[in-house]
């Protein structure tokens, strides 16, 4: 437990600061709990406050809350109610729990009484709100902690690295349930077997589209319907894994058959890379992002997409049509962590360019940050529309390459100062 007792160490500096920056003399953070669903008595799969999850290493804690005094060690008030309708496990012998005083509590009423702890900030969901409003995610204090999480611990790289070998793991029983002619639920379902989640663990819902529905960026369907092998074009699957409530976010896109669209899943392959190697320390991720489109520009050129240069392309605003989202964004304990489009903990904004409003990381890169690198390549019919006739289209080659829908490539990769570290290869 080496890498996770420095991680606290890390983080408890950092909460120290953060309170004197705001004025605070002291935190707590509660896990969350679930809510019903609407006129109902069932509530949907809970999600935990990400700033818990950032202190207590365990899954699925509800109601439970921490509480942080700079000097002291940190005091985990953590629920474990007696309860004969669900299984109760005991989450306070872990290891972690070396590095907390654990108090275990088995109702509400037996939580201290917040309101009488001087000059402190509650982090937490409004649904149990014992602070008054101003002291309830204060801005000044959010926002120095959710900079200063941008750059991870070693604890915190590990635990993205095995949420990758988890999801690789899936990866590999999606392609081979592809090759087989599988439909898209039950490579979904291969998905899941094979990195032993179930969905509610699954840190976003699986994307997992063949044939023209790459297409659709956000594709939220699995349908149930195979294809006959002479049908089958292509695949994408875009989806992650879990470990310690760190999520992995990997894409990859397959061709059924050799050909021109598996070419130029090739040459996206080795663009990709370039990317890749290009996030060290300092790299202006806007101006990565630009060179996302060059090289997607360039692909789409060899492929005889475009019969302009890829510069050409790109200054003219043509390539947007074809990559219309941005190249990446943090990862940790959320998929889309924090604070992709701020410069300091202050929380000074730096908005995406006009040219590129989907962009969800602005800022130089800065170490140990882990971020995801994912360009992709689209013939999007409704977007296809928008420029019909363009002269530096070739459309016979659109209309081809259409019911293919088409290609993302996504992984995720540590920056350092000189060479990154590629978690997903």
């Amino acid at each position: 437990m080496g890498l996770f007792k420095n991680h606290i160490e890390h983080i408890s500096a950092i909460t120290t600061a953060a309170l004197a920056h705001a004025g605070y003399d002291g935190l707590f953070i509660y896990s969350g709990h679930p809510v019903n669903n609407f006129m109902d008595d069932m509530a949907p799969p809970h999600s935990i406050n990400p700033h818990f999850k950032w202190w207590v290493p365990v899954p699925d804690v509800v109601s439970s809350v921490v509480h942080f005094v700079p000097g002291e060690k940190p005091t985990v008030y953590l629920n474990q109610p007696a309860d004969f309708w669900h299984k109760v496990v005991d989450n306070s012998q872990g290891k972690w729990a070396e590095h907390f005083n654990v108090k275990v509590v088995g109702h509400y009423s037996e939580l201290p009484d917040f309101k009488q702890a001087k000059n402190h900030a509650w982090i937490g969901s409004t649904e149990l709100q014992p602070l008054a409003a101003e002291h309830t995610n204060p801005e000044k204090l959010i926002n120095y902690l959710h900079f200063n999480r941008i750059q991870k611990t070693d604890y915190e790289i590990h635990c993205i690295g095995e949420a990758n070998k988890l999801a690789l793991k899936g990866h590999a029983a999606a392609e081979a349930a592809f090759r087989e002619g599988m439909s898209e639920y039950e490579i979904h379902m291969a998905y899941l077997q094979a990195c032993a989640h179930n969905e509610h663990q699954m840190p976003y819902g699986n994307i997992v589209a063949l044939n023209e529905n790459p297409s659709v960026l956000h594709y939220q369907y699995q349908s149930r319907e195979r294809y006959a092998a002479v049908d089958l074009k292509s695949f994408l699957i875009d989806a992650g894994a879990n470990y310690k409530g760190y999520a992995a976010d990997i894409t990859r896109t397959y061709a059924y058959n050799d050909g021109l669209f598996a070419e130029m899943i090739q040459s996206m392959d080795e663009k990709q890379q370039q990317l890749c190697q290009a996030a060290v320390v300092g790299q202006d991720y806007v101006a990565l992002h630009r060179q996302a489109h060059v090289n997607i520009s360039e692909v789409l050129r060899e492929a005889g997409v475009f019969t302009c240069s890829a510069e050409a392309a790109v200054e003219s605003g043509l390539s947007q049509t074809f990559f219309p989202h941005g190249l990446g964004h943090y990862l940790g304990l959320q998929v889309h962590d924090v604070s992709g489009h701020v410069i300091d903990a202050n929380g000074t904004v730096k908005s995406p360019p006009k040219e590129y409003p989907f962009l969800r990381l602005t800022d130089t890169l800065r170490q140990n940050a882990v971020i995801t690198i994912e360009p992709g390549l689209y013939f999007i019919p409704m977007l296809m529309q928008e420029i019909a006739g363009h002269n530096d289209v070739n459309w016979d080659k659109v209309d081809e390459l259409i019911p293919y829908g088409g290609i993302r490539i996504e992984d995720n990769v540590v920056v350092k100062a000189e060479d990154s570290i590629n978690l997903s290869r």
